[in-house]
């Protein structure tokens, strides 16, 4: 399965690639609903209340059949999820990897990634709506 034969209009190809957003988003609020029942926080993310998530992986070249089913979890999760930032990887991992290790390690945040997609209330507000 790829992104080429489903941007030629194959709906079988579109639908798994719709699930895998579904998928994404269901597990982003997962993870964001356990950080705040162990934390005992309100929201997650910095002042403005932003969940911010760094993509990984091939299939994020295919985020424009991804999108849809994202977008459509993302509604179903209006409270858990009612501000999201998606960013794309631009430079190494092993950065990201290294300031694990080392939290005293300064990174430029804006030089290593690139702003795929925000979702405010379920709605696209920002980053490419067919691909970025």
């Amino acid at each position: 399965i790829n992104a080429e034969y489903g941007g030629k209009g194959d709906p079988l190809i579109k639908s798994c690639f719709a699930w895998a957003g579904w998928q994404y988003a269901k597990q982003l609020a997962g993870v964001t609903r356990r950080y705040r029942k162990e934390r005992g926080v309100e929201y997650v993310g910095p002042d403005n209340g932003y969940i911010d998530a760094v993509c990984m992986g091939r299939v994020f070249d295919s985020w424009d059949l991804i999108q849809s089913g994202f977008v459509e979890q993302i509604k179903k999760s209006p409270k858990t999820l009612p501000k999201v930032r998606l960013f794309k990887l631009t430079g190494s991992g092993a950065l990201g990897a290294a300031r694990l290790s080392n939290p005293d390690i300064p990174l430029d945040h804006a030089s290593l990634t690139e702003l795929m997609c925000e979702v405010v209330d379920g709605n696209i507000v920002a980053g490419a709506k067919n691909g970025y």
